[in-house]
């Protein structure tokens, strides 16, 4: 499984990583903000992962922005997203699941709640 971990902070990226890592997933890129995000997964040349694990509070586009242009581009309008955040806010959470999330986790990210969602 292909994941792509769209995170800024370096220690809440560490953990993400090691719990993919406890969960079997080691095919893993990063993106340390929603612009670089989208410009990779937009790109034609590379193949789009079978996982995004997506953070919300992010530089240069923020992670709902980056969840709305997935859904709206044809190429990744079924993309599989997860939303791993430290936002408890309710809006944040409706809007996220209007666009079809198939999660929206806070921090940190443990690996038996991530291996209920993949």
């Amino acid at each position: 499984m292909a994941v792509l971990l769209v995170e800024d902070n370096c220690d809440d990226e560490e953990l993400a990583l090691w719990s993919l890592k406890k969960a079997g997933i080691t095919a893993v890129s990063v993106a340390r903000d929603g612009s670089a995000a989208l410009t990779a997964l937009a790109d034609p040349d590379l193949s789009l992962p079978d996982l995004v694990l997506l953070d919300l509070r992010l530089p240069k586009v923020d992670g709902v922005e980056v969840l709305r242009q997935l859904r709206a581009a044809p190429r990744s309008k079924d993309l599989k997203v997860i939303v791993l955040t430290s936002s408890e806010d309710p809006r944040d959470k409706t809007a996220c699941e209007a666009m079809g999330i198939a999660a929206y986790l806070t921090k940190p990210l443990s690996e038996k709640i991530l291996l209920q969602y993949l």
